[in-house]
């Protein structure tokens, strides 16, 4: 179990107080139960070898916590549910409960008969008929010849094999062997039934029947029922309570409709002790919460390139687009210069693939019919987007600005290019090649201020004697460096300060926490003291990174700082909790970019309660 994480169980509410005033008949009672499996140390190939170890006395095993210290009751009528991430003990707990496996520690009380719905098809003889296998296995749960006979024709119907009966099992799908053994399990009417992932089985119409059995049986006859699914929806529409397990602890239990929240937008992520706390704590507020939620939208296309011209056009709505600057999306830290020359020319800067002009991109290009087209870096990243851009049937002016190679040198040529057409501010920014996230959240205010960004690979050195001299004739006074400090970082410092320019670096210990800075220092700025900002949050995932090229171009119209936070950890999230709370006043509305690659609504939702 990693340090980091948080083992401590978290309620919704009183829970004790709730389970003092049910007087319900207790059907099942997990106290305090453990499970650790033994695992060799080293890998055996031969049961020779394992002899051998065992004698020696050489054979080592690791213990691992499949589960640790769960409890939790299920009252006569619950629908009990369990969810949590793959791995997280799920299965194992139901094995204990349905006396499978003794746990290491701890006991389960079970009062009442319990028909188990787990590993569906276990103990079936594919040689065997579906006929002869009706009988075993319902030998195998206990059921009598007679008991079979009798509901023989109501299985067979329910599983929907009629005319397969007497076909040997190995010739039907796994689908067709998950039904027969579904119908013989739910033949009985069980005080107790477990289910584990059952509802999964055969296709859309036969988990429809499935649910709807276990419906019949919950409703006609109050049966008692556990249910394991990965389908928060599920959960949430047929239980009445539920518990959450992450990595053998329990993290949360109640009601089940608001825990199915809480999972949906929280599960599976880790974090510190505080961390964790802070934002279940959020999120408990959010959820008791009556008051309207704040401002808030959410910005994504069909891919990253539409999303990517949405985000653009949100920017430049009421304006009408002159030039329009071209990007790779594959090329980051190139697309992101775009930036720069975009807010010199209050252009919108978007993204095409690859291998062609993306149908976003060119339904902006016919919409605005620009006069004029700046392409980034899409030579050898965009060829054939490119050649689209020779067929456009009128005749705008295209120039390219091309890598050959060397980041450097284009960085330098669109900053003479702008320089000569008197473009730029009297601030440069920075940046090395891999630092893109730093550079995409700093992109926005890289819009608004027309400040060209230099570039240059990680291990390349840059003359700074060179470097100053060309600043000073260009009247930048000011060179933002963000992300990681390179090794030359502090005489390139030293020279720039010595010709009167000044030098401000944003670099943290993490990409994230440099990005929260810089966030921090766009929001503040005394420039803007009287406007009020639209926050963009989107992930700090690469993949996302295509879907952000626009937020400068946004931020035109719409001033905005971008937070990029990690998803996967909540120490990541409680640190945007803490930069919204701190910033709160500053901010107008929240701004989700992407739909499957940016935060989910769970996030969002906790994020932008921290506004009201």
């Amino acid at each position: 179990m990693p340090e980091n994480v948080n083992t401590s169980a978290l309620s919704i509410g009183d829970s004790e107080s709730i389970e003092a005033d049910d007087n319900r008949q207790t059907m099942i009672k997990v106290d305090h139960v453990s499970m650790i499996f033994n695992m060799a140390s080293e890998q055996l190939n031969s049961l020779k070898e394992y002899a051998i170890k065992i004698a020696r006395r050489e054979l080592f095993f690791e213990g691992f916590t499949a589960l640790d210290d769960i409890s939790f009751e299920v009252k006569k009528g619950d629908v009990f549910g369990i969810i949590g991430t793959n791995g997280s003990g799920k299965s194992t707990l139901l094995k204990i409960i349905a006396g499978v496996l003794e746990p290491t520690e701890g006991a389960c009380e079970i009062n009442g008969n319990i028909a188990p719905l787990i590993e569906l098809g276990a103990g079936f003889d594919t040689e065997l008929s579906a006929r002869e296998n009706i009988y075993l296995n319902g030998a195998l749960l206990g059921y009598s010849k007679k008991f079979i006979d009798d509901h023989f024709d109501e299985i067979v119907e329910f599983a929907e094999i009629e005319k397969f009966l007497d076909m040997p099992l190995k010739n039907y799908s796994s689908g067709m062997v998950a039904r027969i053994a579904f119908a013989i399990a739910t033949v009985i009417v069980p005080e107790i039934l477990v289910v584990d992932e059952v509802l999964s089985v055969g296709d859309f119409m036969f988990q429809k029947k499935c649910e709807d059995r276990i419906n019949e049986l919950i409703e006609k006859y109050g049966v008692t029922v556990l249910i394991v699914s990965h389908s928060n929806a599920q959960i949430e529409r047929m239980c009445n309570k539920a518990i959450w397990i992450e990595k053998g602890h329990v993290r949360m239990s109640g009601d089940a409709t608001m825990l199915c929240h809480m999972y949906g937008g929280l599960g599976g992520r880790t974090g510190t002790k505080e961390a964790e706390q802070r934002v279940f704590d959020a999120l408990r507020e959010t959820l008791k919460s009556s008051s309207p939620a704040p401002q808030f939208h959410r910005v994504y296309g069909e891919n990253s390139d539409s999303t990517n011209v949405k985000l653009a056009l949100k920017g430049y709505r009421d304006h009408h687009a002159d030039t329009v600057i071209i990007t790779s999306g594959t090329s980051h830290i190139n697309a992101i210069m775009g930036n720069s020359l975009g807010g010199a020319l209050e252009a919108p800067v978007v993204s095409t693939k690859p291998d062609a002009l993306s149908e976003a991109v060119e339904r902006l290009l016919f919409d605005y019919k620009p006069n004029k087209i700046f392409t980034i870096d899409c030579g050898k990243c965009a060829t054939r987007a490119l050649e689209a851009l020779d067929d456009l049937p009128w005749d705008p002016a295209i120039h390219h600005f091309a890598n050959e190679g060397d980041v450097w040198s284009m960085s330098n040529e669109i900053f003479q290019y702008g320089f000569d057409k008197g473009y730029w501010s009297n601030q440069a920014a920075f940046v090395r090649f891999d630092n893109n996230p730093e550079s995409l959240v700093a992109s926005p205010y890289l819009y608004r201020k027309a400040c060209p960004i230099f570039a240059a690979f990680n291990d390349q050195n840059i003359d700074p004697a060179r470097f100053a001299g060309f600043l000073q004739k260009s009247n930048v006074n000011e060179v933002l460096c963000f992300g990681n400090v390179p090794a030359d970082a502090k005489c390139l410092d030293s020279v720039l300060m010595s010709n009167n320019i000044n030098v401000r670096r944003f670099a943290a210990e993490t990409p994230f926490e440099t990005c929260l800075a810089i966030a921090s220092w766009i929001i503040e700025s005394p420039e803007d003291e009287l406007e009020p900002y639209n926050l963009c949050i989107a992930s700090l995932s690469l993949a996302q990174w295509p879907e952000l090229l626009a937020c400068g171009c946004y931020s035109a119209h719409h001033p905005s700082a971008l937070l990029l936070q990690d998803s996967t950890s909540l120490d990541s999230i409680a640190a945007c909790l803490d930069f919204i709370e701190e910033h709160k006043e500053r901010i107008s509305s929240v701004l989700a970019i992407g739909n499957h690659l940016g935060p989910n609504d769970g996030e969002m939702r906790i994020l932008c309660n921290q506004l009201t």
